[in-house]
């Protein structure tokens, strides 16, 4: 199961975010990771947060976000993420935010097909934030890049499942963006604190466009053989993979 949310904007103003970051999990067990998300609502807090339909990073307190970091990292969850330094876009692309989104998101969903070897079509949750054309162009471009990037007789590549979900319903989606939110945390004002408690848990990061480095696998300790095992919303599906080398081409 891959889960798919983001942290920033893709505009280019004087109040836009300067990095944008696309962050992924890949959940061995889904469940556990919607516990995270469940157990801390269910602690003590102040009325503010009960009162709103879901917790996120940009809303929540140090201690929270505290909590569901450290409660996801402590779970069988892979973390990928792209992070794009906006300054370095050609300004052809600055207002192209549908094909900036729809080539980040590729990226990354490709990479983790690739560096995991993953067999079957791939269930992929994102936020339900698109709609019509741009949702079908998503969906098409997401699709064609997953196959395209693992064309291999190695590997039995099938069309991903897409997913998208109201955030509201999905405590995956919500632990991605406090996830995210860690991760955009760091480099905006260069402060690790929150991506310091996740960090044993990324295994792939893209960065766009900063470095030779810029597209690899960060710990391949975490590409071991794994059953990734479906949302208890859909069927028992699950899907191999194997080691992979540290940098993925």
């Amino acid at each position: 199961m891959i889960y798919l949310d983001e942290s920033g904007d893709l505009g280019f103003g004087p109040r836009s975010s300067k990095y944008f970051v696309l962050a992924a999990i890949i959940a061995r067990e889904p469940g556990n990771v919607q516990r995270c998300v469940k157990r801390v609502r269910q602690q003590k807090l102040k009325k503010k947060y009960k009162t709103i339909p879901e917790l996120k990073f940009h809303n929540s307190s140090q201690t929270i976000r505290d909590r569901v970091l450290k409660c996801v990292a402590a779970t069988d969850t892979d973390i990928a993420y792209v992070v794009l330094r906006k300054h370095q876009v050609f300004e052809r692309l600055k207002n192209k935010q549908s094909i900036l989104y729809n080539y980040l998101s590729g990226s990354l969903v490709a990479k983790i097909i690739t560096a995991y070897k993953l067999e079957g079509p791939t269930e992929i949750f994102v936020d339900k934030s698109l709609y019509g054309l741009e949702r079908d162009n998503f969906d098409s471009y997401l699709t064609w890049k997953a196959c395209l990037n693992n064309h291999s007789e190695e590997i039995d590549i099938e069309p991903p499942e897409i997913v998208h979900i109201d955030s509201r319903q999905d405590r995956c989606i919500q632990a991605v963006d406090f996830i995210a939110g860690a991760i955009n945390h760091m480099y905006s004002i260069d402060d690790p604190s929150y991506y310091s408690i996740i960090e044993p848990r990324v295994s792939i990061l893209i960065d766009f466009f900063e470095g030779r480095n810029r597209n690899c696998v960060v710990n391949p300790s975490l590409l071991r053989p794994i059953r990734l095992r479906a949302a208890s919303s859909f069927s028992g599906r699950t899907y191999n993979t194997t080691h992979h080398n540290k940098r993925v081409e």
